[in-house]
Protein backbone atom coordinates (compact mmCIF):
# COMPACT_ATOMS: atom_id res chain seq x y z
CA UNK A 1 0.00 0.00 0.00
CA UNK A 2 1.39 3.29 -0.91
CA UNK A 3 1.24 6.14 0.94
CA UNK A 4 2.76 9.74 -0.99
CA UNK A 5 4.36 12.86 0.57
CA UNK A 6 5.10 16.06 -0.76
CA UNK A 7 7.05 18.63 0.26
CA UNK A 8 5.30 21.52 -0.55
CA UNK A 9 6.30 24.41 2.31
CA UNK A 10 3.27 27.08 1.69
CA UNK A 11 -0.31 26.93 0.01
CA UNK A 12 0.69 27.11 -3.79
CA UNK A 13 -2.21 26.33 -5.76
CA UNK A 14 -0.08 25.11 -8.87
CA UNK A 15 2.27 22.59 -6.64
CA UNK A 16 -0.59 21.72 -4.67
CA UNK A 17 -2.06 20.76 -8.38
CA UNK A 18 1.64 19.46 -9.60
CA UNK A 19 1.02 16.64 -7.01
CA UNK A 20 -2.55 15.86 -7.15
CA UNK A 21 -1.22 15.35 -11.11
CA UNK A 22 1.47 12.42 -9.09
CA UNK A 23 -1.49 10.87 -7.60
CA UNK A 24 -3.06 7.82 -9.41
CA UNK A 25 -6.86 9.49 -9.40
CA UNK A 26 -7.23 9.58 -12.96
CA UNK A 27 -7.00 5.45 -12.61
CA UNK A 28 -8.98 5.02 -9.46
CA UNK A 29 -11.71 7.52 -10.19
CA UNK A 30 -12.26 5.66 -14.14
CA UNK A 31 -15.75 4.22 -13.40
CA UNK A 32 -16.67 6.85 -10.19
CA UNK A 33 -18.84 9.38 -11.34
CA UNK A 34 -20.53 11.43 -8.34
CA UNK A 35 -17.76 12.07 -5.17
CA UNK A 36 -18.22 13.69 -1.91
CA UNK A 37 -15.08 15.62 -0.75
CA UNK A 38 -15.32 15.18 3.01
CA UNK A 39 -13.05 17.79 4.26
CA UNK A 40 -11.79 18.65 8.17
CA UNK A 41 -14.17 21.21 9.18
CA UNK A 42 -14.61 21.07 12.78
CA UNK A 43 -16.04 24.77 13.61
CA UNK A 44 -15.83 28.23 12.58
CA UNK A 45 -12.14 28.82 12.18
CA UNK A 46 -9.98 30.46 10.09
CA UNK A 47 -7.76 29.06 7.57
CA UNK A 48 -4.78 30.04 9.49
CA UNK A 49 -5.48 28.77 12.61
CA UNK A 50 -4.67 25.40 11.60
CA UNK A 51 -7.75 23.57 12.64
CA UNK A 52 -9.46 23.23 9.48
CA UNK A 53 -8.52 21.64 5.97
CA UNK A 54 -7.38 24.78 4.04
CA UNK A 55 -9.13 25.89 1.32
CA UNK A 56 -6.52 26.20 -1.13
CA UNK A 57 -5.79 22.57 -0.76
CA UNK A 58 -10.00 21.74 -2.10
CA UNK A 59 -9.28 24.36 -3.99
CA UNK A 60 -6.74 22.73 -6.15
CA UNK A 61 -8.48 19.69 -5.65
CA UNK A 62 -11.66 20.38 -7.39
CA UNK A 63 -10.16 22.02 -10.41
CA UNK A 64 -7.95 18.86 -10.92
CA UNK A 65 -12.02 16.38 -10.70
CA UNK A 66 -13.72 19.12 -12.77
CA UNK A 67 -11.50 18.38 -15.67
CA UNK A 68 -11.72 14.87 -14.80
CA UNK A 69 -15.82 15.57 -15.80
CA UNK A 70 -16.43 14.32 -12.49
CA UNK A 71 -19.70 15.84 -10.15
CA UNK A 72 -18.55 17.23 -7.06
CA UNK A 73 -20.07 17.65 -3.65
CA UNK A 74 -18.99 18.86 -0.94
CA UNK A 75 -19.81 18.60 2.91
CA UNK A 76 -19.25 17.81 6.57
CA UNK A 77 -21.22 18.01 10.18
CA UNK A 78 -19.19 20.63 12.03
CA UNK A 79 -18.87 19.50 15.68
CA UNK A 80 -20.84 21.46 18.26
CA UNK A 81 -23.75 23.78 18.12
CA UNK A 82 -21.92 26.19 15.99
CA UNK A 83 -23.90 27.16 12.51
CA UNK A 84 -22.98 25.50 9.89
CA UNK A 85 -23.15 28.51 7.47
CA UNK A 86 -20.38 30.53 10.02
CA UNK A 87 -18.61 27.54 9.26
CA UNK A 88 -18.60 27.46 5.63
CA UNK A 89 -17.93 30.97 5.59
CA UNK A 90 -15.19 30.95 8.41
CA UNK A 91 -13.11 28.53 7.15
CA UNK A 92 -13.11 29.38 3.39
CA UNK A 93 -15.74 26.92 2.17
CA UNK A 94 -18.27 28.77 0.77
CA UNK A 95 -16.23 31.23 -1.74
CA UNK A 96 -14.10 27.84 -3.22
CA UNK A 97 -18.17 26.06 -3.60
CA UNK A 98 -19.80 29.66 -5.05
CA UNK A 99 -16.37 29.87 -7.37
CA UNK A 100 -16.39 26.72 -8.43
CA UNK A 101 -20.42 25.97 -8.58
CA UNK A 102 -20.56 22.90 -6.94
CA UNK A 103 -22.97 21.81 -3.68
CA UNK A 104 -22.57 22.30 -0.31
CA UNK A 105 -23.81 19.61 1.84
CA UNK A 106 -25.08 20.12 5.61
CA UNK A 107 -24.80 16.66 6.84
CA UNK A 108 -27.04 17.76 10.27
CA UNK A 109 -30.15 18.62 7.94
CA UNK A 110 -29.38 16.14 5.00
CA UNK A 111 -31.37 12.99 4.99
CA UNK A 112 -29.68 10.33 8.14
CA UNK A 113 -29.30 6.35 7.44
CA UNK A 114 -29.32 4.35 10.96
CA UNK A 115 -26.80 1.52 10.93
CA UNK A 116 -25.54 -0.52 13.58
CA UNK A 117 -21.93 -2.05 14.32
CA UNK A 118 -20.81 -4.47 16.71
CA UNK A 119 -23.66 -3.51 19.49
CA UNK A 120 -23.34 0.76 18.54
CA UNK A 121 -25.79 2.65 16.66
CA UNK A 122 -24.64 4.85 14.33
CA UNK A 123 -26.91 7.76 12.72
CA UNK A 124 -24.86 8.44 9.62
CA UNK A 125 -25.39 10.91 6.78
CA UNK A 126 -27.19 9.36 3.97
CA UNK A 127 -24.82 11.02 1.67
CA UNK A 128 -22.50 8.02 1.03
CA UNK A 129 -25.10 6.23 -0.55
CA UNK A 130 -25.87 9.13 -2.66
CA UNK A 131 -22.43 9.04 -4.33
CA UNK A 132 -19.55 6.53 -5.94
CA UNK A 133 -17.01 7.58 -3.95
CA UNK A 134 -15.90 9.43 -1.11
CA UNK A 135 -12.36 11.58 -1.03
CA UNK A 136 -11.40 12.09 2.98
CA UNK A 137 -9.02 15.02 3.33
CA UNK A 138 -8.05 15.60 6.59
CA UNK A 139 -6.16 17.98 8.90
CA UNK A 140 -2.68 17.08 10.12
CA UNK A 141 -3.12 17.41 13.83
CA UNK A 142 -2.66 16.39 17.79
CA UNK A 143 -5.60 15.41 19.53
CA UNK A 144 -6.11 15.82 23.34
CA UNK A 145 -8.07 12.81 23.84
CA UNK A 146 -6.40 10.20 20.66
CA UNK A 147 -3.31 11.68 20.33
CA UNK A 148 -3.34 12.00 17.05
CA UNK A 149 -6.00 13.03 14.58
CA UNK A 150 -5.76 12.20 10.90
CA UNK A 151 -7.47 10.73 8.11
CA UNK A 152 -9.12 7.66 10.61
CA UNK A 153 -10.21 10.40 13.02
CA UNK A 154 -11.82 12.74 10.46
CA UNK A 155 -14.23 10.05 9.42
CA UNK A 156 -16.40 10.82 12.63
CA UNK A 157 -17.89 13.86 10.44
CA UNK A 158 -20.14 11.13 8.64
CA UNK A 159 -22.33 11.25 12.26
CA UNK A 160 -24.56 14.27 11.96
CA UNK A 161 -24.78 16.79 14.61
CA UNK A 162 -23.88 16.71 18.32
CA UNK A 163 -24.67 13.25 18.22
CA UNK A 164 -20.98 13.19 17.90
CA UNK A 165 -20.84 14.26 22.06
CA UNK A 166 -22.84 11.20 23.16
CA UNK A 167 -19.98 9.35 21.67
CA UNK A 168 -17.49 11.45 24.04
CA UNK A 169 -20.03 10.40 27.08
CA UNK A 170 -20.29 6.73 25.79
CA UNK A 171 -16.80 5.76 25.36
CA UNK A 172 -14.69 8.85 27.03
CA UNK A 173 -11.36 7.40 27.46
CA UNK A 174 -8.56 6.57 24.19
CA UNK A 175 -9.20 3.07 24.12
CA UNK A 176 -12.55 3.01 24.39
CA UNK A 177 -13.39 5.86 21.68
CA UNK A 178 -10.71 4.08 19.55
CA UNK A 179 -12.99 0.94 19.32
CA UNK A 180 -16.07 3.37 18.19
CA UNK A 181 -13.77 4.16 15.83
CA UNK A 182 -12.87 1.16 14.40
CA UNK A 183 -16.99 -0.23 14.35
CA UNK A 184 -17.51 3.49 12.22
CA UNK A 185 -14.50 2.42 9.68
CA UNK A 186 -15.95 -1.19 9.23
CA UNK A 187 -19.33 0.60 8.56
CA UNK A 188 -18.19 3.16 5.84
CA UNK A 189 -14.76 2.31 5.01
CA UNK A 190 -15.80 0.52 1.30
CA UNK A 191 -16.69 4.12 0.34
CA UNK A 192 -13.25 5.75 1.32
CA UNK A 193 -11.95 6.20 -1.78
CA UNK A 194 -8.43 8.03 -1.55
CA UNK A 195 -7.44 9.94 1.41
CA UNK A 196 -5.53 13.08 1.30
CA UNK A 197 -4.16 15.22 4.50
CA UNK A 198 -2.91 18.77 4.55
CA UNK A 199 0.10 18.82 6.42
CA UNK A 200 0.94 21.92 4.91
CA UNK A 201 0.33 24.16 8.41
CA UNK A 202 -1.09 21.37 10.78
CA UNK A 203 -1.26 21.35 14.32
CA UNK A 204 0.52 20.49 17.19
CA UNK A 205 0.18 20.61 21.34
CA UNK A 206 -3.37 20.96 22.52
CA UNK A 207 -5.39 19.54 19.07
CA UNK A 208 -7.40 19.19 18.03
CA UNK A 209 -8.32 23.00 17.93
CA UNK A 210 -6.55 24.47 20.54
CA UNK A 211 -2.85 24.13 20.18
CA UNK A 212 -0.26 25.66 17.52
CA UNK A 213 -0.44 25.92 14.60
CA UNK A 214 3.19 24.49 12.75
CA UNK A 215 4.35 24.65 9.64
CA UNK A 216 5.11 20.80 8.74
CA UNK A 217 5.21 21.53 5.00
CA UNK A 218 3.52 17.87 3.96
CA UNK A 219 0.81 16.84 1.39
CA UNK A 220 0.08 13.13 2.12
CA UNK A 221 -1.89 10.99 0.31
CA UNK A 222 -3.23 7.00 -0.06
CA UNK A 223 -6.00 4.68 -0.61
CA UNK A 224 -5.86 3.84 2.61
CA UNK A 225 -6.96 5.71 5.84
CA UNK A 226 -4.99 3.23 8.25
CA UNK A 227 -1.93 3.50 6.07
CA UNK A 228 -2.21 7.30 5.59
CA UNK A 229 -2.69 7.54 9.43
CA UNK A 230 0.07 5.07 10.63
CA UNK A 231 3.45 6.97 8.39
CA UNK A 232 1.71 10.67 9.34
CA UNK A 233 1.70 9.83 13.18
CA UNK A 234 5.13 7.79 13.24
CA UNK A 235 6.49 11.12 11.10
CA UNK A 236 4.90 13.35 14.38
CA UNK A 237 6.54 11.09 17.13
CA UNK A 238 4.41 8.62 17.85
CA UNK A 239 4.82 4.81 18.88
CA UNK A 240 2.26 2.62 17.02
CA UNK A 241 1.31 1.57 20.22
CA UNK A 242 0.26 5.10 21.48
CA UNK A 243 -2.17 5.54 19.21
CA UNK A 244 -3.64 2.04 19.28
CA UNK A 245 -7.28 2.92 17.28
CA UNK A 246 -5.07 3.15 14.08
CA UNK A 247 -3.10 -0.22 14.96
CA UNK A 248 -6.15 -1.78 15.16
CA UNK A 249 -7.92 -0.35 11.88
CA UNK A 250 -4.97 -1.72 10.37
CA UNK A 251 -5.59 -4.84 11.85
CA UNK A 252 -9.12 -5.24 10.56
CA UNK A 253 -7.66 -4.32 6.71
CA UNK A 254 -5.29 -6.22 6.99
CA UNK A 255 -2.82 -4.40 6.39
CA UNK A 256 1.35 -4.99 8.04
CA UNK A 257 3.41 -2.09 8.26
CA UNK A 258 5.69 -3.67 6.49
CA UNK A 259 3.41 -3.48 3.56
CA UNK A 260 3.23 0.11 3.60
CA UNK A 261 5.19 1.87 1.01
CA UNK A 262 6.86 5.41 1.53
CA UNK A 263 8.81 7.49 -0.83
CA UNK A 264 12.64 6.66 0.48
CA UNK A 265 13.23 10.21 1.49
CA UNK A 266 10.96 9.99 4.32
CA UNK A 267 11.23 6.58 5.36
CA UNK A 268 12.83 7.61 8.37
CA UNK A 269 12.15 10.88 9.01
CA UNK A 270 10.43 12.20 11.88
CA UNK A 271 10.19 15.87 12.97
CA UNK A 272 11.73 17.28 15.58
CA UNK A 273 10.60 18.68 19.25
CA UNK A 274 6.91 18.40 18.23
CA UNK A 275 4.50 19.29 21.11
CA UNK A 276 2.81 15.91 21.26
CA UNK A 277 1.26 14.07 24.62
CA UNK A 278 3.10 11.31 26.48
CA UNK A 279 0.46 9.10 26.45
CA UNK A 280 2.00 5.97 26.51
CA UNK A 281 3.77 6.41 29.71
CA UNK A 282 0.37 6.62 31.10
CA UNK A 283 -1.88 4.01 28.93
CA UNK A 284 1.16 1.37 29.72
CA UNK A 285 0.63 2.45 33.79
CA UNK A 286 -2.48 1.51 33.75
CA UNK A 287 -2.20 -1.44 32.15
CA UNK A 288 0.27 -3.52 34.12
CA UNK A 289 -0.51 -1.59 37.26
CA UNK A 290 -2.42 -3.30 39.97
CA UNK A 291 -5.54 -1.29 41.01
CA UNK A 292 -4.75 0.65 43.86
CA UNK A 293 -1.62 2.14 42.41
CA UNK A 294 -3.81 2.96 39.36
CA UNK A 295 -6.12 4.36 42.13
CA UNK A 296 -3.33 6.49 43.22
CA UNK A 297 -2.16 7.35 40.31
CA UNK A 298 -5.38 8.77 38.84
CA UNK A 299 -6.07 10.69 42.08
CA UNK A 300 -2.92 12.88 41.56
CA UNK A 301 -3.31 12.81 37.71
CA UNK A 302 -5.82 15.07 36.87
CA UNK A 303 -6.63 17.70 33.99
CA UNK A 304 -10.22 19.26 33.15
CA UNK A 305 -11.22 22.38 31.26
CA UNK A 306 -11.10 25.70 32.24
CA UNK A 307 -11.72 29.28 31.06
CA UNK A 308 -9.01 32.26 29.99
CA UNK A 309 -9.70 36.00 29.61
CA UNK A 310 -11.23 35.09 25.83
CA UNK A 311 -14.21 33.95 26.97
CA UNK A 312 -17.53 35.84 24.92
CA UNK A 313 -20.18 33.80 26.75
CA UNK A 314 -21.58 33.12 23.08
CA UNK A 315 -22.50 29.57 25.00
CA UNK A 316 -21.86 27.46 22.39
CA UNK A 317 -19.65 25.36 25.35
CA UNK A 318 -22.72 24.81 27.33
CA UNK A 319 -25.09 23.48 24.49
CA UNK A 320 -22.04 21.05 23.16
CA UNK A 321 -21.30 19.93 26.41
CA UNK A 322 -23.18 15.91 26.14
CA UNK A 323 -23.46 15.61 29.85
CA UNK A 324 -24.96 19.04 30.72
CA UNK A 325 -21.92 20.27 33.08
CA UNK A 326 -21.55 23.38 32.56
CA UNK A 327 -24.47 26.28 32.70
CA UNK A 328 -24.14 30.12 32.22
CA UNK A 329 -25.34 32.74 34.62
CA UNK A 330 -26.40 36.09 33.84
CA UNK A 331 -23.74 37.63 36.04
CA UNK A 332 -20.41 34.88 35.42
CA UNK A 333 -17.65 35.90 33.74
CA UNK A 334 -17.36 32.32 31.97
CA UNK A 335 -19.58 29.05 32.29
CA UNK A 336 -19.27 27.27 35.59
CA UNK A 337 -18.43 23.77 35.12
CA UNK A 338 -19.77 20.83 37.31
CA UNK A 339 -16.43 19.13 37.91
CA UNK A 340 -18.80 15.77 39.21
CA UNK A 341 -20.63 15.59 36.27
CA UNK A 342 -17.31 16.73 33.41
CA UNK A 343 -16.77 13.21 31.91
CA UNK A 344 -13.32 15.70 30.24
CA UNK A 345 -14.43 14.61 26.88
CA UNK A 346 -13.02 17.65 25.94
CA UNK A 347 -15.76 19.08 23.67
CA UNK A 348 -15.92 22.44 25.15
CA UNK A 349 -12.32 22.80 24.51
CA UNK A 350 -12.95 21.57 21.06
CA UNK A 351 -15.46 23.64 20.49
CA UNK A 352 -14.81 27.07 21.56
CA UNK A 353 -14.28 29.74 18.29
CA UNK A 354 -11.99 32.24 20.54
CA UNK A 355 -9.68 29.70 22.68
CA UNK A 356 -11.26 30.35 25.63
CA UNK A 357 -10.48 27.12 26.91
CA UNK A 358 -7.59 25.37 27.95
CA UNK A 359 -6.60 22.30 29.69
CA UNK A 360 -5.43 22.67 33.37
CA UNK A 361 -3.22 19.98 34.49
CA UNK A 362 -2.04 19.05 38.03
CA UNK A 363 1.40 18.77 38.50
CA UNK A 364 2.09 14.93 37.44
CA UNK A 365 -0.17 15.93 34.20
CA UNK A 366 2.43 18.72 33.36
CA UNK A 367 5.00 16.01 33.80
CA UNK A 368 3.15 13.65 31.28
CA UNK A 369 1.45 15.81 29.28
CA UNK A 370 3.28 18.44 27.32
Amino acid sequence: MKVFIENITKYDKDKIRNFLHKLPLKEIFKDKQKILIKPNLLGAFAPEKAVTTNPVVLDALIEYLLEMNKEILLGDSPGGTASVNSVWEKTGIAEIAKKHQIKLVNFNSHKISQYNSGGIDFPITATISEVDAIINVSKYKTHSLMAFTGAIKNLFGLVPGIKKSDYHKEYPDHQKFGEMLLKLYKLVSSKITFNIMDGIVGMEGDGPSAGDPRNFGLLFASESAPALDFVAAKMMGFKIENVLYIQKIMEFDKLKATEIEVPERWQNFKFQNVKIKKIGLLINFISHSPQFLVNIFRKFYNYYPDFNDNCKKCNICVESCPVQAMVLKKDDKHPRIDHSKCIKCMCCHEMCPYSAIYIKKSLLAKFIMR
